[in-house]
């Protein structure tokens, strides 16, 4: 009686505060889990030691290059018929979305648990998807002009305090963060380099590619953070037809002037939300003139702006930080109303601090369709 007497906003606090915690402690029922490539070339690699050339061992030949890497997991009790596909942003892998820094669930068997098969996608170059050594060991070997190695980078944990936004200076939290501060030095060993020449953003898209269509789903759902914001797009242009919906976090302030413009037209049919924590001026300003653009093509943009919807202290990493349960779920309601309800109308973006809708259980891509958002 009390919860049908409450308010919508009163239920959701409810929901967000007790409920969550009762869910995390179940156990997650799977229906299927495993691991898959998608994507990449075979090349001829003369190199393939760059310490001996002539081991037995390691005889020259063919080797594949420019894989993608995802792990995957179906829910016992599936809600929804699209798979979310997680992608790391730059100098991370999808551990990110597994265990938070301070042993929290991630996102990958949060979403789980709300009913979405999730993928883990580890980037062309990146993780589990290896890498192209041919090149470093012919340089290596002398075979090769030093320019041939890679453009590479990795974030110290000096720089990733700051450029995060866990804290203005490195060592000082912001009173508010929303990162587990606390476990910050389980947090550095995730990072890892990024090979970051222009033509990866081609290689990744393809294997991206690829990989959506190896997955056996009626659609996906495209989910990016900061770098990765510009390969879901591309990607999603490539198949309008299998991605339902794209939930950029972060997406970098570059990423919207690199799509060429007849991609833009294409992406305009897909709705898209893209999340940004605190402190973030320069991708508010630049999501929402992005968001202008869409709308002028008919497009279905939402910039959900935490701070202007009263949730703040999130920085950069917002899948790791101590509300990621909360942001989860206001990305749930999102879909609910722009990916599972085809009656919401293109171009008209919820507000950023409208109270999310219920979770409907045992919903299914028809009866999702059919509900409206309150």
């Amino acid at each position: 009686m009390l919860m049908r007497q409450a308010t919508q906003t009163g239920f959701w606090i409810a929901l967000l505060g007790l409920g969550l915690t009762s869910v995390a402690a179940d156990p997650l029922n799977i229906a299927k889990m495993g691991s898959m490539e998608a994507g990449g070339r075979f090349i001829e690699c003369q190199t393939v030691d760059g310490g001996d050339p002539n081991n037995p061992r390691q005889t020259p030949g063919r080797l594949i290059i420019d894989q993608v890497y995802a792990s995957y997991l179906y829910p016992q009790d599936q809600r929804y018929p699209y798979p979310i596909l997680f992608n790391p942003g730059g100098g991370h892998t999808a551990r990110f979305y597994d265990t938070t820094p301070d042993g929290r669930e991630g996102w990958l068997t949060l979403f789980a648990r709300a009913g979405f098969p999730t993928y883990g996608v580890d980037r062309v170059n990146t993780g589990r998807s290896g890498s192209d050594i041919c090149k470093l060991n012919a340089v290596r070997l002398g075979r090769a002009p030093i320019a041939d190695i890679p453009i590479a980078n990795r974030y110290s944990a000096e720089a990733a305090w700051v450029n995060f936004r866990w804290g203005r200076t490195y060592g000082t939290p912001y009173s508010n963060t929303q990162f587990p501060i606390e476990a910050a030095d389980a947090y550095y060993p995730q990072t890892l380099t990024t090979y970051r020449d222009p033509s990866e953003t081609k290689k990744s898209v393809a294997a991206f590619t690829a990989l959506i269509d190896k997955i056996d789903a009626p659609g996906v759902i495209i989910q990016t953070w900061s770098s990765s914001g510009l390969l879901g797009y591309l990607t999603a242009a490539d198949r309008p037809n299998k991605v339902k919906g794209i939930l950029a976090v972060e997406s970098s302030t570059t990423a919207f002037d690199d799509i060429p413009k007849d991609k833009k037209a294409i992406l305009a049919k897909i709705p898209i939300i893209i999340m940004i924590g605190d402190r973030a001026p320069d991708r508010v300003e630049a999501s929402r003139k992005f968001q202008k653009e869409m709308a002028a093509m008919g497009g279905d943009v939402t910039v959900d702006v935490l701070p202007e919807a009263g949730i703040y202290g999130n920085g950069h990493t917002l899948a790791a930080e101590k509300n990621n349960r909360q942001t989860m779920y206001r990305l749930i309601a999102w879909m609910e109303g722009h990916v599972f309800n085809i009656d919401k109308k293109a171009g008209q973006p919820t507000s950023p601090d409208e109270p999310p809708p219920p979770i409907i259980p045992n919903s299914t891509s028809g009866s999702g369709a059919a509900r409206k958002a309150n």
